[in-house]
């Protein structure tokens, strides 16, 4: 994570990777999770969840699984089957686009599961503008 101070009221955070923004942002509540049982999954289409963020985020390593070139035509899909099969405590999944039915089908699919969600929006013009 690069921090730049533009004046002293203004902080613009950059981070190499969305995933890296998630582990920084929500540590305490992912760190909550290592005390179940279950897989904390990660799905992108590349690669982009370093070992070291999650070790300095404190996370269990061996429950961590980051599922890379997964197409987004077939994210929703794999973020359903993963809810369904109730094998993880949380889901952060890295998407590009999102139409109101995939919503409505993921958020069925959390209801009907135990398992958080994370969507993280991986836009090009999101993901370089600390303002956006």
């Amino acid at each position: 994570m690069l921090i730049e101070q533009s004046s002293q009221q203004i902080m613009a955070f950059e981070f190499e990777s969305p995933f890296q923004q998630v582990l920084q942002q929500q540590r305490p509540l992912l760190r909550s999770f290592n005390k179940a049982k279950k897989w904390q999954l990660w799905l992108s289409d590349r690669p982009m969840l370093k070992r070291s963020w999650v070790n300095f985020a404190g996370l269990d390593k061996q429950k961590v699984i980051h599922i890379t070139n997964i197409k987004n035509e077939n994210l929703v899909s794999t973020i359903e089957k993963a809810l369904q099969n109730k094998t993880c405590s949380y889901v952060v999944a890295c998407i590009k686009h999102l139409n109101e039915q995939d919503k409505i089908r993921l958020h069925n699919a959390v209801l009907a599961s135990d398992t958080t969600l994370f969507l993280v929006n991986d836009e090009s013009d999101a993901q370089h503008n600390p303002y956006h």
